[in-house]
């Protein structure tokens, strides 16, 4: 795990649609702010911004976090939920005091490697952790769409 960055390669942009995937996790007293701050830090040490995030994702038994949630909608991208049943156990650098909590050795890497390679490892702040994937181009072009109709399905006031 690294708590610094230094000596990691800037990410260029691979394309115009946003293909970078948060992996995100984080205690019940984590903050948006706090979950904010550690993102633009991640994205920060690699040379991307905000505007390369495709997605934010967490576990499933994560998924009505406040601050995750509140992350989201400022970044204005989904917060995806997976199933722990979905994570590999490989993540690089797993915590025991995690794997106590929840059975997982990891959270965010974990998350993170189900879209693609990591680009950076876990960093944590005190109450939340993240790690930074590519997704390829063509899975973040389908699931955007695919996310915002869901997304525009699940707001919509027709037939009401």
């Amino acid at each position: 795990m690294h708590d610094d960055s230094a000596g990691a390669a800037p990410v260029q942009k691979s394309s115009i649609f946003p293909d970078i995937v948060v992996g995100l996790g984080a205690r019940e007293n984590a903050t948006r702010d706090e979950v904010l701050a550690l993102l633009d830090g991640a994205l920060a040490s690699i040379g991307a911004d905000r505007d390369q995030v495709a997605a934010l994702a967490t576990i499933h038994r994560k998924r009505h976090h406040p601050a995750m949630i509140a992350a989201s909608a400022i970044l204005g991208v989904s917060l995806l939920a997976l199933p722990e049943s979905a994570l590999s156990a490989d993540a690089p650098n797993p915590s025991a005091l995690v794997g106590q909590h929840i059975g997982l050795p990891s959270v965010a890497e974990a998350v993170a490697l189900v879209f693609g390679p990591l680009l950076l490892d876990k960093q944590r702040s005190a109450n939340a952790t993240c790690a930074l994937s590519r997704c390829p181009p063509a899975y973040a072009v389908t699931s955007s769409s695919a996310l915002s109709a869901a997304s525009t399905l699940s707001t919509s006031s027709a037939g009401a």
